[in-house]
């Protein structure tokens, strides 16, 4: 056997076990998934958060199954972690109707009735921003892009009023998807929400038990991350008040 045989039998095998494990891996996750949706129609909350929770851990990562954790928590009268689940679940299926109508419930349960929307006038300008995700929003870029330069190869070969129209009609398009990706990833780095996980949370002024409550919030208000130090995260609520709060008694 070559040396080039020797290798892609090597990397053949390699493959395999991959695709293999991954399989495995695959399987292992869509019974666990199915094992938490029966625990939860069955009416065993408990259980089904912690089964939902498992998967996350695991670096399992989608809309529904956020979505779903949200309504076990709920249904156990925990607010706080069922609206984190939900705010967690709209940056992945921000248009599903059910978990809007389920996070302004969960948001009307609770007593400080705090709810952040982030972006400012960007979002109001650039309007379709949250109704996609991130991945749809690149997607988009994407497409925008390949058809603004198939249009200018179009219009470099034929120098026409018809193809001058479209290059012109696809660059006006790129540019407004472009601002909307831009917009999406700069608000999500930079407008990180933070839910009240805590009953009932002492802000402080600054780190520290010792210093000064400046106010109360209660669980499921939903505040502005400014940032985290020594156990401690420095939050933001409507009106611009700061303070500080354990991290411990927050979700982000």
């Amino acid at each position: 056997m070559t040396f080039l045989e020797f290798f892609s039998t090597l990397l053949g095998s390699a493959m395999l076990i991959l695709v293999l494990v991954s399989s495995a891996w695959g399987q292992d996750t869509a019974s666990k998934i199915a094992r938490a949706n029966d625990l939860y129609l069955n009416r065993n909350y408990t259980e089904a958060a912690a089964l939902y929770e498992e998967l996350i851990q695991k670096d399992f990562h989608n809309g529904y199954l956020y979505y779903n954790l949200g309504n076990a928590y709920m249904r156990q009268g925990k607010t706080g972690p069922a609206i984190l689940n939900y705010l967690r679940a709209e940056t992945w299926i921000p248009r599903d109707e059910n978990l809007d109508a389920n996070l302004r419930f969960a948001l009307q349960k609770t007593e400080d009735n705090l709810y952040l929307k982030t972006g400012g006038w960007l979002k109001t300008l650039i309007f379709w921003v949250d109704d996609l995700n991130a991945s749809e929003h690149l997607k988009l870029l994407l497409g925008a892009n390949f058809l603004f330069f198939s249009s200018l190869i179009g219009w470099t070969l034929r120098r026409s009023d018809s193809w001058n129209l479209v290059r012109k009609i696809l660059l006006l398009l790129l540019i407004l998807t472009a601002a909307g990706t831009g917009i999406k990833f700069y608000t999500q780095d930079r407008d990180l929400q933070g839910v009240i996980l805590a009953k009932q949370v002492d802000v402080k002024s600054g780190q520290g038990e010792s210093n000064v409550t400046l106010f109360q919030l209660h669980e499921g208000a939903v505040v502005k991350i400014r940032r985290e130090q020594n156990g401690w995260v420095e939050i933001e609520i409507p009106g611009d008040p700061k303070g500080w709060v354990p991290r411990e008694k927050i979700g982000i």
